[in-house]
């Protein structure tokens, strides 16, 4: 294993969560798909800094990335209360 194959796994693996993010349709599938987004940024940041500052950004990534998913939960349960249902495309009333 080379020193980039960390850095090649983490930008197949944002790819692949942004090219999941942007196609499909479920608010609940965008999250997870968010998260992995972060656990790729998590990999690159670690595999590409320095050790100790690189695994600092990485925990502190992952507190955000707990944050997130919780807010972003909360915000789905009460979107799909509202609206009934977990289709991004369904929810008409928030277009601008």
């Amino acid at each position: 294993m080379t020193a980039h194959t960390p850095a090649v796994i983490s930008f197949v693996l944002f790819a692949i969560a942004a090219a999941g993010f942007l196609t499909c349709g479920s608010l609940v599938r965008m999250l997870m798909f968010l998260e992995l987004m972060l656990n790729a940024a998590n990999i690159a940041f670690v595999a590409l800094g320095p050790a100790v500052k690189s695994q600092a950004y990485a925990v502190l990534l992952f507190a955000i990335a707990a944050a997130e998913a919780g807010v972003g939960l909360a915000l789905i349960i009460a979107l799909a209360s509202a609206f009934k249902t977990l289709d991004a495309g369904g929810i008409k009333e928030l277009k601008g």
